[in-house]
């Protein structure tokens, strides 16, 4: 299993994204948290992606945190299973 996850979040509204990201790291669930604007799958209109990552055993409170506070959002997660020099790039 790895040791960090990345958590990605797709959010509609820049508020919404800004207060879902400051509640996650105010809480400890992030070591590190990005946010970007993207086009929506459906290609009709801007959403907010935030990338999180966190550790293996945060995974699970940090995805219920995004469903409860952002009702609807895509939220996907992958293992960081390889770094060159040991430690994570955003550390």
């Amino acid at each position: 299993m790895a040791e960090f996850i990345e958590v990605r979040a797709t959010v509609e509204g820049h508020e919404r994204a800004a207060a879902l990201a400051r509640g996650i790291f105010s809480a400890g669930l992030a070591a590190s948290i990005d946010i970007a604007e993207v086009t929506s799958p459906r290609g009709d209109t801007t959403v907010w992606e935030l990338t999180l990552i966190t550790t293996d055993g945060q995974v699970p409170t940090l995805e219920r945190r995004i469903r409860e506070t952002a009702d609807g959002c895509s939220v996907t997660r992958r293992p960081i299973t390889h770094d060159d020099d040991a430690y994570p790039d955003w550390l």
